[in-house]
C-alpha cells in the first residue's frame, strides 16, 4: 500500500503525464499554385512530421497529437479531386487511434490549391489552454495551448495584408502569432515549408529544431534562402548582359544575406565578372571577416588576377 506521500506523488505524475503540446500554424496556397506551411511549437523538430505541402495540390498540418499518415494521405486525396472538408473527414475516419490516441487529440488544418480550406480541433486539443482554428479563402490558421484568440486573429490579418512571396507571407503570419503571445508553455522548434510550381531550388524546406527563439531563427534562415535566390538571379542577368539589373539583384542578395559567407564569396566573383574591382575588394573583405580560411583559399583563384597588385589584396594574402 502506498504511503500518503507516495500516493500524492503518483497522483501528480498522472496529472502531468498528459499531452503538453502547444503549436500554432498556418497552411496556405496562393493564386499561382504555390502551397506551404509555417509552424512553431514547444516540441522538438516540428518540421519533421507536422507540415506537408504540394504545389498545385494543397497543404496540411497534423498537430497536437500528430498522426504522420495524415500528410501523405491528405495530399493524395486533394490531388484526386477531394474537397478539403471531404479529405479531412476521410482522414479522421481512418485514424485508427494511431499511437494510442483518438481523433479527440488531433488538430488539423488543410487547404487546397483552389483556395478551399477546412480545419478540425478535437475535444482533447480544444481543452488545452486556448485552442481553435480559422479558415478563409486560401488559408487556415490553427493552434492549441495558445496565449489567446489574438494569436490566430493576428496571423490571419497579417497573412491577408502582407505582400510578397508565399514564403514571406507565411513567415510574417507566424511572426505575428509569436508577437501576440504564441504558445503558453514555451517554444523550441519552427519550420517553413513551401512547394512552388517552379520546384527545385525555388522550394523552401527550412527547420529550426531546438532553439530559444525558433521563430526569429527561422526568419534568418528564410532571409538567407531569398538572398541565394537573388544571387542566382543576378548571375543569370549578367550572363544575359543585363548589368544594371544584375547590380540590383546583387544588392538585394547582400541585404538579405544575414552574414552568410557563401553569398559574399559569390558577390566578389560577380563583381570581378562585372569589372568592378572596388566592389570585389569590399566583398572579399567581408568574406575575410566572416570566414578567414575560405577567404584565403578564394583569393588564390586566378579569377582575381586583376587585384593581385592592389596593396589591400596583397596584404590580405
Amino acid at each position: 500500500m502506498l504511503s500518503p506521500h507516495a500516493a500524492a506523488f503518483a497522483a501528480v505524475m498522472m496529472l502531468s503525464a498528459g499531452p503538453s503540446q502547444a503549436t500554432f500554424s498556418i497552411v496556405a496556397c496562393d493564386r499561382d499554385g504555390n502551397c506551404g506551411v509555417a509552424v512553431a511549437t514547444n516540441n522538438l523538430a516540428v518540421g519533421a512530421s507536422v507540415p506537408y505541402a504540394q504545389a498545385r495540390v494543397g497543404a496540411l498540418v497534423s498537430q497536437f497529437e500528430t498522426n504522420p499518415s495524415y500528410g501523405p494521405a491528405g495530399l493524395a486525396l486533394l490531388a484526386s479531386g477531394a474537397a478539403p472538408q471531404a479529405a479531412l473527414n476521410t482522414l479522421l475516419g481512418a485514424d485508427g487511434d494511431f499511437d494510442g490516441q483518438t481523433i479527440a487529440a488531433r488538430q488539423v488544418g488543410i487547404v487546397a490549391a483552389d483556395g478551399r480550406a477546412a480545419a478540425f480541433t478535437g475535444a482533447e486539443a480544444q481543452a488545452s489552454a486556448w485552442a481553435g482554428a480559422v479558415s478563409g479563402d486560401g488559408y487556415s490558421v490553427q493552434g492549441n495551448g495558445l496565449a489567446g484568440e489574438q494569436v490566430l486573429t493576428d496571423m490571419r490579418h497579417t497573412f491577408a495584408s502582407t505582400s510578397g512571396t508565399l514564403g514571406e507571407r507565411l513567415m510574417a503570419a507566424l511572426e505575428a502569432g509569436e508577437s501576440a503571445g504564441g504558445q503558453r508553455t514555451g517554444r523550441l522548434s519552427a519550420a517553413l515549408l513551401v512547394r512552388t510550381v517552379d520546384g527545385d531550388w525555388q522550394d523552401i524546406d527550412l527547420r529550426v529544431d531546438a532553439a530559444a527563439e525558433p521563430v526569429k531563427d527561422l526568419r534568418r534562415l528564410m532571409e538567407r534562402h531569398y538572398a541565394l535566390q537573388s544571387m542566382l538571379r543576378a548571375e543569370r542577368q549578367l550572363r544575359k548582359g543585363l548589368k544594371a539589373e544584375a547590380r540590383m539583384s546583387l544588392s538585394e542578395a547582400l541585404r538579405r544575406s544575414q552574414g552568410w559567407d557563401r553569398i559574399w564569396r559569390r558577390a566578389a566573383r560577380l563583381a570581378i565578372a562585372m569589372d568592378d574591382q572596388a566592389g570585389a575588394l569590399d566583398y572579399l573583405g567581408v568574406l575575410l571577416s566572416l570566414n578567414p580560411a575560405w577567404a584565403h583559399i578564394e583569393m588564390q583563384d586566378s579569377l582575381y588576377a586583376p587585384l593581385r597588385d592592389h596593396p589591400l589584396f596583397m596584404a590580405w594574402r
